[in-house]
C-alpha cells in the first residue's frame, strides 16, 4: 500500500470518527460494548493489572477493563480522533474513575516505556493502522508474558447475508455503476480472515497466537434506532458519500424493508467478531 493511500485512509477515518463521536457506540445494537466486554472476559484480566487500549473510541474496552483491574490497577486509552477523546474523558469524569486515563495519540507515533503493560487491546480499529509497523511497537510495550488482543468484524453466516441482501443491493444502487470506494470505507475488510490475523500477530513476534470467532444476534429498537446507528459508526462513510437524492431513496427504501423485519424484540441482526490473541 502506498503512503498516500495509507495517509488518506487514516485521515478519512479520523474525520469520520470526530463527526460520529457523540453517538459512537451509544445507539443501535451497541455492538462495541457487547464485543468489548467479551474480549476482556476472554483475556481474564486480573485485579491490579495495567492495561492499554489502542484506538479506544468511546471506551467500550477501557471501561470493561477498568471493572476488572479495580482500584489497584490502571487503564490507559488513546485515540486519534479528538472528538472521541473529549467524549470519553467526559465519561471517565462522570463515572468518577481515578485509575482510567484517555489521551490523544497515534499508535504509529505515541510512545510508552518498554514492558509497561500486562495487556494491550484494540477493538475494531487495527485494520485502520499500518499494523505491520504498529504491532512490533505494541509488542515492545508488553511485559514478558503479557497479552495483546484485538477484534475485527465478521459476517456470521450466509443466511444473515441473505436477510440483509436488500441493504447491499440498495447501497450499490444509489452510487454510480463505476464507483470505487476510498480505502477508508473498506478498511474493515482487512484482517477479516483468521489466517490474516494470525499471520499479522506472528510476524510481529508474538507467540501462542490464536483466533476465535464469536457470533450473536443483536437488536435495533426500530428503524429510527437503526438510522441513528448508521450515522454513528463506519457506515457513515457511505451515507455521507451519497447524493441528496440517493440518500433520500436509501432511507425511504430501508425503512420499508426494516418494517418487514421488525419483531417484538426489535429488528434483529446477526453480528460477529473475529478476535486475535498473541503473547509476548
Amino acid at each position: 500500500m502506498t503512503d498516500s493511500s495509507e495517509n488518506s485512509r487514516k485521515s478519512d477515518a479520523i474525520a469520520m470518527c470526530d463527526r460520529a463521536a457523540p453517538t459512537y457506540g451509544q445507539v443501535g445494537t451497541k455492538q462495541f460494548t457487547h464485543w468489548g466486554k467479551l474480549l476482556i472476559e476472554r483475556l481474564n484480566i486480573p485485579a491490579g493489572a495495567r492495561v492499554l487500549d489502542m484506538a479506544a473510541g468511546r471506551g467500550a474496552l477501557m471501561f470493561a477493563a477498568a471493572d476488572r483491574v479495580g482500584a489497584g490497577g490502571q487503564v490507559i486509552g488513546f485515540d486519534l480522533a479528538a472528538g472521541m477523546v473529549r467524549e470519553t474523558q467526559a465519561e471517565i469524569a462522570r463515572r468518577g474513575l481515578i485509575n482510567v486515563e484517555m489521551r490523544l495519540g497515534d499508535a504509529e507515533t505515541i510512545t510508552f516505556e518498554p514492558e509497561s503493560f500486562d495487556f494491550i487491546v484494540c477493538g475494531f480499529a487495527l485494520f485502520f493502522t499500518d499494523y505491520e509497523t504498529v504491532l512490533p511497537r505494541v509488542r515492545s510495550w508488553l511485559k514478558p508474558g503479557g497479552w495483546f488482543a484485538a477484534s475485527a468484524p465478521v459476517i456470521p453466516n450466509t443466511d444473515e447475508l441473505a436477510r440483509w441482501q436488500w441493504l447491499f443491493d440498495l447501497t450499490k444502487a444509489v452510487f454510480p455503476p463505476d464507483f470505487t470506494p476510498p480505502a477508508a470505507w473498506t478498511a474493515p475488510r482487512r484482517l477479516r480472515s483468521p489466517e490474516a490475523f494470525e499471520t499479522a500477530l506472528t510476524d510481529a513476534g508474538l507467540i501462542n497466537v490464536r483466533t476465535e470467532t464469536h457470533t450473536a444476534t443483536l437488536y435495533f429498537a426500530d428503524a429510527d434506532d437503526w438510522w441513528a446507528w448508521e450515522w454513528s459508526q463506519g457506515s457513515r462513510f457511505w451515507l455521507e458519500g451519497m447524493s441528496a437524492e440517493g440518500l433520500a431513496r436509501f432511507k425511504r427504501e430501508s425503512y420499508e424493508n426494516l418494517a418487514k423485519m421488525q419483531t417484538d424484540k426489535g429488528i434483529p441482526i446477526g453480528d460477529g467478531a473475529l478476535m486475535g490473541f498473541g503473547q509476548r
